[in-house]
């Protein structure tokens, strides 16, 4: 505008004019602004190889932090003498950074990318409360994996099951280092007789070490492969578990309970409301875990973050929830044996072994489960919860503190010393 041009009146309507237009883009920039950046943040999200979310989704670029703790039974040897009540103390933690890989990507033109995860643990001194080299008592699971097989036979097979297994190694507790316990592993007697065997009835045994992560550091081929949803094309199905080895359901539990669904906690759907319960999937736990929505909120790093949690109906068998019966498994249905609220049997998916998974310290489990037992503290919410702090706009983990108990369940018997 050439405002020489002009007369004084045509030069306000000009400068009135131009201001009341720059007013008007200005509200319309800070209306429509956060939505276009929203928009932009939106696209970008989708993992494709190019992506910026890629290279932290394939390696996990921060440290994450395994506080393993292992109870060491104080009077294994006059519970099995006198029947008295077992004691325990629980040793550690035994911390150990964690390094997660996915490997062997192979992208699919349905918008899925499928994987195995390769998960490598590193020993931190520092951090931990105990040591390597602390001995540590547990029961002798292979003895109970077998004892547990043969409970309902015949008195006469029990009878020579029971020579077999006092000849060759059975055991009601075994005494080893934590290290040996969680990785390294120890020779076991019992393991070794009955890889000899050949039995088609029992689970093929394939060696005869035994420890709780035994070939799994640093190994790519035990958890997978997982198929995911990258997002492309929905940004709705993000991060979203499509196939665990082949399959859209474990088989391990019925209906809903064995469905595959939720995140494998790598990937989350972004901008979902904050009243949605969060799901994952660990496959050491054998099933999904819903975090529900608890009102709190937690700011951390100046980000603020939505907390989630397990409740008293997460590892319910149908006690306090209907619709949880399905946890029990099929054949306890028929029989009425489902275990009582608080703990999920993982018979199922441990080839049968009388394992059950449960939030730490039985918290939240009913009385008769810790009324067996000396040592458990199940009042202490703080430390026991299972819960996750997330930034629900970009569906961002800020905090997780993933607690969970593995118990054994053992049933003196008659014939089976």
């Amino acid at each position: 505008m050439c405002c020489k041009c002009c007369g004084v009146t045509q030069q306000k309507v000009w400068v009135f004019g131009s201001g009341t237009i720059f007013a008007v883009s200005g509200i319309l920039l800070i209306a429509c602004w956060p939505g276009f950046i929203d928009t932009q943040i939106m696209k970008a999200l989708p993992l494709t190889p190019t992506s910026k979310t890629f290279e932290k989704w394939e390696e996990l670029p921060i440290p994450v932090y395994v506080y393993m703790y292992l109870w060491n039974w104080t009077n294994a040897a006059d519970v099995q003498a006198y029947g008295v009540k077992p004691s325990f103390e629980q040793l550690g933690p035994y911390v150990y950074r964690e390094e997660r890989k996915k490997m062997d990507l192979e992208w699919h033109d349905n918008g899925t990318v499928t994987f195995n995860p390769r998960r490598t643990w590193f020993w931190e001194e520092e951090l931990s409360g105990g040591k390597q080299s602390d001995l540590i008592t547990a029961p002798h699971l292979p003895s109970l994996a077998a004892s547990n097989q043969m409970r309902n036979s015949n008195s006469f097979l029990k009878l020579m099951f029971n020579q077999a297994l006092n000849a060759n190694g059975g055991n009601l507790f075994v005494t080893h280092t934590a290290v040996e316990w969680l990785f390294d592993s120890f020779y076991d007697e019992f393991l070794h007789y009955a890889m000899t065997l050949n039995n088609p009835l029992a689970p093929a045994i394939e060696t005869d070490h035994f420890a709780w992560f035994l070939n799994r550091n640093g190994s790519k081929d035990f958890e997978g492969p997982f198929t995911v949803h990258t997002g492309v094309g929905d940004i709705k199905e993000m991060g979203e578990i499509k196939f665990w080895k082949g399959q859209n359901h474990t088989g391990w539990y019925e209906g809903e309970c064995g469905r595959l669904n939720g995140s494998t906690t790598d990937l989350f759907v972004p901008d979902e409301p904050k009243e949605k319960a969060l799901t994952i999937f660990i496959p050491d736990t054998c099933r999904i875990i819903n975090l529900e929505f608890t009102g709190e909120s937690e700011t951390i790093q100046g980000i603020e973050g939505w907390k989630y949690e397990i409740t008293p109906s997460t590892f319910d068998n149908g006690q306090v929830n209907a619709n949880m019966r399905c946890w029990c498994p099929v054949e306890k249905q028929l029989n009425d044996e489902c275990p009582a609220s608080g703990a999920t049997d993982l018979g199922p998916c441990a080839e049968g072994v009388p394992m059950y998974l449960s939030a730490d310290h039985f918290m939240y489990a009913d009385e008769s489960y810790g009324n067996t037992i000396n040592g458990y503290q199940p009042d202490n919410y703080e430390k026991n919860n299972f819960y996750m702090i997330m930034e629900r706009k970009m569906g961002v983990p800020l905090k997780v503190n993933a607690n969970v108990m593995i118990t054994l369940y053992i049933e003196s018997d008659n014939i089976i010393e």
